[in-house]
């Protein structure tokens, strides 16, 4: 399973637990009643059974509070936030957990099958352009533009960039760590930085504001766990804007609201007390006049969840969406693609750099359609290994919704085109389109803006260049490092 925080949902499994014990139970039925009481259940045929053996099932053992060699494979900073999440003394016996294992084993096959799909055609519709930015490994994490046309670009070593037109370097600033995600108010740049960028639970990150003229930062909010998101709006009708915050963290995190109280003082408000918290949406979805938050949270409880606006910050959650432990969601937003007036989801899964990398079949680009009820259901779903973000626009002009979405998993050895790929809205169907320029890079963040004025939207892809562990064009991302891969649309 994923990165799971067990504190939160230990006494919901004792209770459980407590309730097991008058009668045996199967492995089915132990790895179910378990595994149900912290996430959505994951069927054995998800992994191939030396994943499960080798790595998933170690470390659910390490998770449950049994011995298991997985202890001995985390690092020595990692242990302090990783020890005070596993219960003591275990919430099954050894036993029960054999039957799960065997469970598991027994029914998992052993290997993934590849899914059907259609294989993307050459794209025609966008004129692809490499951008260096460096000469070493580009490592962005972060691209970003506004409303004046300028592009911002975020890097893990700490730097930020401004273009100019041509796609140049005209400016250059350097943060306390890398930044995740910046929005631009005139001169003046409020940016979210990440810490530390690798998995850990410290609280290093911060919201600071940035001086695009003087260069000097202001913190505007600290103390954060490896943050990754965050959204500015008035939420209680004050006049003051308050921030909606993403901390990711590892085996702790949350999603905060941090009320303005005025002269720079903010007041923290838990809406969710687990890691994994990717992405929000602010949005009115009962029409009371109140900002509601749709979030993505990942980390094991892979879920959309609805927050409604109560008043004076207070929350009330419901799942819209709820995932497996592996599916690795990533990213979601939120639109009409049948222009029936209610939002529909629009959700990628692919992260796949825990304990189970193996290539999925399931990652992939899905459409969930709303009812009018808040009640939603998949409706489209495309293969795409390793998915990490998808963003829908209307690119060719003619009234429906089109998407753009990107893999840093992709399958590298046999489909390396395939980290990029386009699908054109024809009469409600999706078209898949390629490039074997998107082999350039490997991509981890994207932006949508009209970059070259020509009134059509354009695509910015950012390359984070790790090594794939398989495939992948490694030795040429050194010799001709791609930070950015502009998509010009040629519509006009």
């Amino acid at each position: 399973m994923k990165n799971i925080s067990i504190a939160p949902w230990f006494a919901l499994c004792m209770v459980i637990n407590s309730g097991c014990q008058d009668g045996k139970q199967n492995g089915e039925q132990l790895a179910k009643t378990h595994c149900r009481s912290c996430h959505e259940f994951t069927p054995p045929e998800l992994l191939d059974k030396e994943t499960w053996e080798k790595s998933v099932l170690p470390e659910m053992a390490f998770r449950m509070g049994l011995p298991s060699p997985v202890i001995s494979k985390k690092s020595f900073n990692e242990l302090p936030d990783a020890l005070p999440t596993i219960p003591n003394p275990p919430i099954i016996s050894l036993s029960d957990f054999e039957l799960i294992t065997k469970y598991f084993l027994s029914l998992a096959p052993d290997s993934l099958k590849r899914p059907e799909k259609i294989e993307p055609a050459p794209i025609s519709q966008f004129e692809p352009m490499r951008v260096s930015l460096t000469q070493n490994l580009p490592m962005v994490t972060m691209v970003k533009t506004d409303s004046d046309g300028r592009i911002f670009v975020g890097n893990r070593d700490k730097s930020l960039l401004v273009l100019q037109d041509d796609f140049t370097i005209k400016e250059k600033y350097f943060l306390d760590s890398p930044p995740a995600l910046a929005f631009s108010l005139g001169q003046k740049l409020v940016c979210l930085e990440m810490g530390t960028m690798d998995p850990n639970d410290k609280t290093n990150g911060k919201l600071v504001e940035l001086s695009l003229e003087t260069r000097n930062t202001k913190t505007i909010i600290n103390s954060l766990k490896r943050p990754v998101y965050f959204e500015k709006m008035d939420l209680n009708g004050d006049g003051l804007d308050d921030f909606v915050i993403c901390e990711f963290g590892n085996y702790t995190g949350k999603l905060e609201v941090f009320e303005n109280l005025g002269n720079e003082k903010y007041k923290a408000h838990t809406i969710e007390p687990t890691p994994g918290a990717r992405k929000i949406i602010l949005k009115d979805c009962n029409a009371d006049g109140k900002l509601d938050i749709i979030a993505l949270m990942t980390q094991a409880d892979e879920r959309v969840n609805l927050y409604i606006n109560r008043g004076n910050f207070d929350f009330h959650p419901t799942t819209l969406l709820r995932f497996p432990a592996v599916y690795g969601s990533s990213y979601f937003e939120v639109n009409d693609f049948n222009k029936d007036g209610f939002f529909d989801i629009l959700y990628t899964n692919g992260d796949n750099s825990d304990y189970s990398t193996i290539l999925k079949p399931y990652h992939g680009v899905r459409i969930f359609l709303n009812d009018g009820h808040q009640r939603f259901k998949e409706s489209w779903f495309y293969p795409m290994y390793g998915a990490t973000w998808a963003t829908a626009r209307d690119f060719d002009q003619d009234g429906d919704l089109d998407i753009a979405a990107i893999a840093f998993f992709p399958d590298f050895k046999n489909s390396p085109d395939q980290g990029f790929i386009y699908f054109e809205n024809r009469d409600g169907k999706f078209f898949p389109f390629v490039t074997p320029e998107s082999t350039s890079g490997r991509w981890l963040v994207m932006d949508v803006a009209d970059v070259d004025k020509d009134n059509d939207l354009d695509i910015l892809l950012g390359a984070l260049d790790f090594k794939p562990s398989e495939g992948g064009n490694f030795d040429q991302w050194k010799k001709q490092p791609t930070s950015l891969l502009i998509l010009k649309n040629k519509l006009r």
